[in-house]
């Protein structure tokens, strides 16, 4: 089966380690233009974007997939590239209504501070799985001084790495749909967040 699922996420009382509340929470995400990611919301069942590694999938898809892409890097991006990888080459993101995982969001206390090195380079992750999957609709990075000042893509060498093991896991596939087909699939939010026009 080709589908990932993901959980409601909720928050965490980081004094109890407990849930806070009992409702439902977030777990739809849309992707935007400059390679982040904002929430959604929505009745039906179906994910655009993940939010993060909270997901649920057969081993086999898993490395069908070709899991995590080995040149990210630490924190940031991974979603974008499992999301899109997914969707394009034929699978599906669901969310597991009924199941619900508390999440230590950091809100700029001591308590909630990261306690680890940062490795790796955010946007290199985000540029890589939107050179990756975007196809045409990559140009739109151009915009974006942050990303426009690392250089320009493609070349021998690209500031955001070589892109091979994208390509060999679309083959091993059999060929993935176009971003188009996504942005067409997902039109209602695209639409609501003004990223597409209505027509």
């Amino acid at each position: 089966i080709r589908s990932q699922v993901v959980p409601q996420i909720t928050a965490l009382d980081v004094d109890s380690w407990t849930q806070i509340g009992s409702g439902g929470g977030l777990a739809k995400c849309y992707l935007t233009w400059d390679a982040d990611f904002k929430w959604a919301d929505g009745r039906d069942p179906w994910i655009p974007v993940i939010s993060g590694g909270l997901l649920g999938m057969s081993r086999r898809w898993w490395e069908e997939t070709g899991g995590y892409d080995k040149e990210m890097l630490g924190w940031g991006g991974e979603n974008l590239d499992q999301s899109l990888r997914v969707w394009l080459c034929g699978g599906e993101i669901m969310m597991a209504s009924h199941s619900q995982v508390a999440h230590m969001w950091r809100d700029g206390s001591q308590k909630t501070a990261a306690r680890y090195h940062h490795v790796g380079d955010t946007q290199r992750n985000r540029a890589r799985a939107i050179f990756a999957w975007y196809g045409e609709f990559a140009d739109k990075l151009k915009d974006y001084p942050s990303f426009a000042s690392r250089g320009p893509p493609g070349g021998d060498n690209p500031w955001y790495g070589d892109l091979g093991g994208f390509n060999e896991v679309k083959q091993r596939l059999g060929g993935c749909r176009p971003f188009a087909w996504f942005l067409k699939r997902f039109h209602d939010i695209y639409e609501d967040g003004g990223l597409l026009p209505p027509e």
